[in-house]
């Protein structure tokens, strides 16, 4: 069996569910998959409620407590919710699971049976904080009240975020690792006490060792002599009557297992097998090593919810990390043992990226979007090949408000920068750029699209136009077909080919003329001179990179040739196609003059008009129209 759904409503940044026909659903209705499910988007966005939302219907194996405060209602546009409601519900019941929980089952109308949990709370006294709470089974609550055995059976295992896991592992009353290791099976006959104070065979379990330590400390010559230099030098002389005070000194606790697993810490040790005190990743990792091995021997749904497991792991780390899970998650356990499910949470693209598409679930402004086949508009060819090239950069776009999906360096170095000269820095407003170097634009942009509800994420492909002006030599054009020699249809229809597979939030945004080079160049006489100062600049750095002489001296050569333009009535259109040619024909590298452009930027007064109008659409749609 596995947590295979959840439905929330009306807790924290998920509201209420549809009432009639027509009415907006702010709740939440989510899918897990048995294996690795992992939660990725932005800050606030809802994934932390998610997680709390299980820990509170379930609860957790842990000593840590949550209390259900006011803050935990939904607050909408009508005030705070009086109510809310979280149901979770598992399936895929084994004979021997429906057995322990049959008088909990309910059946759905295929005859499947489920087991539903339903966590109701109330809000009683606002002012002293009184909040009524009840858990019972069901998907509407009505059933057995969940207790006893049936309790401890589906308790979760939860690691928080920027836990201290050293702390964790140390010994100490009640400690985590102590209630670790009394779930181990191994442990189960450790509490058994086999010390013979008048045998010679030494103990065998912790509670024989531990009395045996007991007895031995008592009988030592030195704790001897204390006890009775105390007894017969002090507490003697405070004796009244017949009242006789004696003193024995021991060990300070009682001979238990529970005690003794509370003694136990658990370190990690060089090869040198001598400690010392290692980092918090490390440390991290031990502590997930340790939940695993309980959840590992569990017979019955283990869960493991986990807050951001990058804490304090350093890239390659993550990734060794993500692969542990997935091994436990998914792959064949010893002994028959269920494998374990994973619902995690994320803001780390190493994780993302190293994670199948298929296990993931984009939370988007209190909204969850699973990106599982079936779902999304990504075929299976697409699933394989973002398998292969989603890396680590292209990965942030699971975190982003919006999405510029471009074709190489040239355009993920210079939009940036001409964005933010327009008064739209995409930093300022979540944009990310997504370079997918000429291939595959459409395989990522298709993550964002699906039927029914979409993901309010605007995606806007930024691609060249490669129709050639009138003019190009023969060199420059290549095979590209001259718009000049095409009818306004057929541009039409080169156009809308281009834009063949927008839907939803995603809008592609063709190049006005030709490439993002040209376009710049031939727009205005402004971003003409920028873009002639970059080409000279990046043909001076392929040889040595310009000081700042040198660079006001190429500037300068620059800026002559483009008055001399000016004052010849050069046409603009020529001007750009002598900018643009050695770019086009690979003697100047495009993304160095994409860097030196970014870098002009700074020192240039760059407006609406004087760029490519493509480009200032493509803006307005990541970052709204009211940001230009």
């Amino acid at each position: 069996m596995y947590l295979a759904h959840l439905r929330v409503e009306n807790f924290r940044v998920f509201g209420a569910a549809a009432q009639s026909e027509g009415e907006t659903d702010a709740s939440l209705d989510l899918s897990f998959t048995a294996g690795t499910n992992v939660l990725v988007g932005e800050n606030d966005s809802g994934k932390t409620a998610i997680i709390d939302a299980i820990r509170l219907c379930l609860q957790t194996a842990a000593t840590d407590y949550y209390r259900v405060s006011q803050d935990d209602f939904h607050l909408g546009k009508d005030g705070r919710a009086e109510t809310f409601t979280i149901v979770c519900g598992f399936t895929a019941l084994s004979t021997e699971e429906q057995a322990v929980f049959l008088e909990l089952l309910t059946h759905d109308r295929g005859g499947a049976a489920w087991l539903c949990v339903t966590f109701k709370a109330q809000r009683m006294d606002p002012v002293r904080n009184r909040v009524s709470v009840t858990t019972r089974t069901g998907p509407d609550g009505n059933g057995p009240a969940l207790d006893g055995a049936a309790r401890e059976l589906l308790r979760a295992t939860y690691l928080r975020p920027l836990r201290d896991a050293e702390a964790e592992l140390r010994s100490g009353r009640g400690s985590r690792l102590s209630q670790i290791l009394a779930g181990y099976p191994a442990m189960k006959d450790q509490g058994i006490d086999d010390y013979d104070p008048e045998g010679d065979a030494p103990p065998s379990t912790l509670v024989g060792i531990l009395r045996r330590a007991e007895h031995d400390i008592r009988c030592n010559d030195a704790v001897s002599d204390v006890s009775q230099d105390i007894n017969s030098a002090y507490l003697q002389r405070f004796a009244i009557g017949d009242d006789v005070l004696r003193a024995k000194i021991s060990v300070a606790t009682d001979a238990t297992l529970a005690r003794a697993l509370e003694r136990l810490e658990l370190n990690l040790f060089a090869e040198s097998d001598e400690w010392t005190r290692r980092g918090l990743g490390y440390n991290n990792a031990l502590f997930m090593a340790a939940e695993l091995l309980l959840l590992g021997k569990s017979e019955l749904a283990p869960l493991l919810l986990i807050e951001e497991p990058e804490a304090h792991l350093h890239p390659q780390l993550q990734t060794r990390i993500m692969d542990l899970l997935r091994d436990k998650a998914q792959g064949p356990q010893e002994d028959g043992r269920a494998p374990v499910q994973v619902i995690l949470t994320t803001h780390s693209p190493n994780l993302s990226s190293s994670t199948s598409v298929e296990c993931l679930t984009l939370v988007v402004r209190g909204r969850t979007f699973p990106l599982r086949r079936g779902i999304t508009c990504l075929t299976g060819e697409d699933y394989a090949f973002l398998t292969r090239f989603l890396d680590v950069t292209k990965a942030n776009m699971f975190f982003a408000r919006g999405l510029a999906m471009v074709e190489g360096d040239a355009e993920a170095i210079f939009l940036p920068a001409l964005a933010a000269a327009l008064g739209m820095p995409f930093n300022e407003h979540g944009v990310s750029v997504v370079n997918v170097g000429h291939v595959g634009l459409f395989r990522y942009s298709r993550v964002f699209q699906r039927s029914g509800e979409q993901i309010p994420v605007p995606v806007a492909c930024i691609r060249d136009r490669d129709l050639v002006p009138a003019g190009t030599s023969e060199k420059m054009r290549g095979s590209l077909k001259c718009w000049d020699e095409m009818t306004e249809r057929e541009i039409a229809a080169h156009v809308a080919d281009l834009a063949s597979e927008d839907d939803g939030p995603v809008k592609t945004f063709v190049s006005n003329w030709w490439t993002l080079e040209y376009d710049l160049a031939v727009t205005s006489w402004t971003m003409a001179r920028l873009m002639h100062r970059a080409v000279k600049l990046a043909s001076v750095a392929e040889r040595s990179w310009p000081d700042a002489a040198k660079t006001d001296q190429v500037i300068a050569r620059a800026d002559k040739v483009v008055d001399r333009w000016l004052r010849q009535k050069v046409p603009l259109e020529q001007a750009a196609l002598a900018i643009y040619r050695p770019l086009k024909l690979n003697s100047t590298s495009k993304s160095i003059t994409a860097q030196f452009a970014a870098q002009l930027l700074a020192s240039t007064s760059v407006t609406k008009g004087d760029v490519p109008p493509y480009l200032v659409d493509a803006f307005k749609h990541l970052c709204g129209e009211a940001a230009l």
